[in-house]
């Protein structure tokens, strides 16, 4: 069994940062070479300077020069030239003698001792040696994947900038590679395993269409995103980024070369239709690519492997398949190269959210030998570090910690870390997210989009809930009793516990309400009391609905209570309440069963004193008995607040 699967099938940290193999200087300190090689800094000792930077001073009737310390304190101590004709350590010190007068800098250039060193001539007319600035070109000028081209110091020795040993490279004979000691080389060692934990985890991949490292599966047209314990290799199949989305992909992941071995030994998910359309590949290739040997084929055989079957948007995000394909024994121990090909056929389905591996057994990276192989290779969330088992890794910062945009917004959360290396979005579901701070302001938005939350265009005068859930989306229900609240849409008034009953259609289906102290299955009796809260919404001078009932009305009975709110949600004021006034409108009158589908109030309530006011409704249903056996609910239809955007919440 995979290790991963051991241990959840998944336990590892991921960076998101790409290596580069050739530049290893920052940028250099200039120098000024034409005041003797000061920058301006204070040149008596103690002085503020810049590391390295070299002054002029006096010495016993000569020019010496000292240079600026490590931490940019203050100068060194003044070096001066002697008659000493002795060899010495300083490499400034050519000279026997004091330092030759000039007026110009040629006539000093024969006293550089090295080509990371200038011998310039002084303001005081006096030639002076001194380092070249950081980052001057010297020695080998070629640059390679495992080496940078040589460059001075700021100290006068020339560095070769050689990358790490271990650190990735492509030049090689096997084309599996590793750096050591500047040059590339076949890889020596490699990881026992591929958790896709950093870039360097598909170093020599070629990627087409959607494959690529997914932290997640993406959300659909029904439910948000399926995260995975941590990175992954997989394609979205025909989601497209903003998600959700359509397209008709046919791509694939084709490995660099490895050493082919007995059984290909991966971990698999899939949320598609598995084999006809969104068909897999598994090929192997043991001429570079020019031909393909099929191993897996869902097409021709449908039964073979779990990821060729149906799998819909209930799979959990921890429900891998574990997977072993044979590789034909002549092809054994050959190099060789893996592909995973993947072809969605279509645009549909939009349950889908694609395909994707883990924790396979081969195409491992080649093996770190330190931190240093692996730098680059993390970002704000985790630093990346060698593993036990030679694979690079994020050391993780904790959960929660602030990354990337900061920005605080309805539809897009600021960015934080994961715990597990990444630094995720927080960006609501598009389409399925309902917002209230887009431009025109609450009541006048779509559903998020890409984070943002956009103007609707087009919207009904009253919401008559025809498009079902989305009508009330992000209406907040609360159940008061702990008895159930079944505020919903509804086509017809239930059937009630009166002898041949059957339920009423009502004529403005689909309705909201509740069907009070009915429970499914029909009939029923039950005591309910709950609430529904709208969202916010400009409140206008009149508040009117369509209202249908049956039952006892109000008087503390089958009370109905609306109220508004102008300040969020800390305080309402009562616009009706049945129990105190049960005679004030329609819907808390008693009302009998044998009432038509079409027998609707019309209802009008004075809201006058907050109209123009960002407010919400809130409104409260209590049966207070489980009695009676003629009941049926309440139902509203044509509410002028709160309407529906009817714009596609999926462009």
């Amino acid at each position: 069994m995979l290790s991963r699967l051991a241990n959840d099938l998944r336990v590892s940290s991921i960076g998101l940062t790409l290596l580069v193999g050739a530049c290893f200087n920052p940028e250099p300190t200039p120098l000024d070479t034409e005041s003797g090689g000061t920058t301006g800094a204070d040149t008596t000792d103690g002085g503020v300077c810049t590391p390295g930077d070299v002054a002029q001073c006096p010495c016993d009737g000569f020019t010496g020069t000292q240079i600026c310390n490590a931490d940019g304190s203050g100068f060194g101590t003044c070096e001066c030239a002697s008659s000493d004709t002795t060899t010495t350590d300083d490499p400034t010190d050519t000279t026997t003698g004091p330092l030759p007068e000039c007026t110009e800098d040629v006539d000093c250039e024969d006293m550089a001792p090295g080509e990371c060193f200038e011998a310039v001539c002084g303001g005081d007319g006096m030639c002076v040696v001194q380092p070249l600035r950081e980052g001057t070109a010297c020695g080998d000028a070629s640059e390679g994947e495992c080496t940078g081209a040589d460059a001075c110091d700021a100290r006068g020795n020339c560095v070769t900038n050689d990358a790490p040993d271990g650190s990735a490279c492509r030049d090689c004979p096997l084309g599996v590679c590793a750096c050591a000691a500047g040059s590339c080389g076949d890889c020596a060692a490699f990881a026992p395993e591929n958790n896709f934990i950093t870039p360097r985890s598909i170093e020599g991949w070629e990627l087409t269409g959607g494959w690529g490292l997914h932290r997640e599966a993406p959300q659909n047209f029904s439910t948000g995103p399926a995260v995975f314990g941590n990175q992954v290799l997989g394609t979205d199949g025909n989601r497209v980024a903003p998600y959700p989305g359509t397209e008709n992909e046919s791509s694939h992941a084709r490995s660099g070369p490895l050493v082919l071995p007995a059984t290909l030994e991966f971990l698999s998910w899939n949320v598609d239709e598995g084999s006809g359309v969104d068909t897999k590949q598994v090929r192997v290739s043991i001429d570079g690519g020019a031909s393909f040997t099929t191993l897996v084929d869902c097409t021709a055989n449908p039964a073979s492997q779990p990821f060729c079957q149906f799998r819909d948007d209930s799979r959990a995000p921890n429900d891998w398949d574990m997977i072993s394909i044979p590789v034909p024994a002549p092809m054994v121990g050959q190099v060789g190269l893996v592909e995973f090909g993947y072809n969605t056929q279509d645009t549909c389905c939009g349950f889908e959210k694609g395909w994707y591996i883990d924790a396979i057994r081969f195409a491992t990276e080649c093996a770190c030998v330190d931190d240093g192989s692996c730098a680059g290779l993390g970002g704000e969330c985790g630093a990346a570090v060698c593993g036990a088992s030679g694979e690079c890794e994020l050391d993780a910062v904790a959960a929660g910690t602030a990354c990337g945009d900061a920005a605080q917004a309805e539809c897009n959360a600021a960015d934080a870390c994961d715990g597990a290396g990444y630094c995720a979005s927080n960006e609501a579901t598009t389409g399925l997210t309902s917002c209230e701070d887009c431009p025109a302001g609450p009541g006048s938005c779509n559903a998020c989009q890409a984070g943002a939350c956009v103007n609707c265009i087009a919207q009904p005068a009253a919401n008559d809930f025809n498009p079902g859930a989305s009508a009330f989306a992000g209406w907040v229900v609360e159940d008061l009793s702990g008895n159930g609240a079944d505020w919903r849409t509804y086509s017809a008034a239930p059937q009630n516990l009166l002898g041949g009953s059957v339920p009423v259609p009502l004529s403005f289906a689909p309705s909201f309400g509740t069907d009070g102290n009915r429970q499914t299955p029909y009939p029923g009796s039950e005591t309910e009391h709950s609430r529904i809260t709208t969202t916010p919404d400009v409140v206008p001078a009149s508040l009117t609905f369509s209202s249908w009932h049956v039952d006892e009305g109000g008087g503390g009975i089958d009370n109905k209570i609306i109220e508004v709110s102008v300040d969020g949600g800390a305080s309402w004021n009562v616009l009706v309440n049945c129990s105190g006034m049960p005679g004030g409108q329609p819907f808390c009158v008693f009302r009998n069963d044998g009432r038509l589908g079409n027998d609707w109030d019309n209802i009008v309530i004075n809201t006058g004193a907050f109209a123009g006011q960002v407010g919400q409704l809130r409104f409260t249903y209590n049966t207070g008995d489980s009695c009676c056996d003629f009941e049926r609910g309440w139902f509203i239809d044509n509410l002028n607040f709160a309407q529906y955007c009817s714009d596609s919440p999926f462009p």
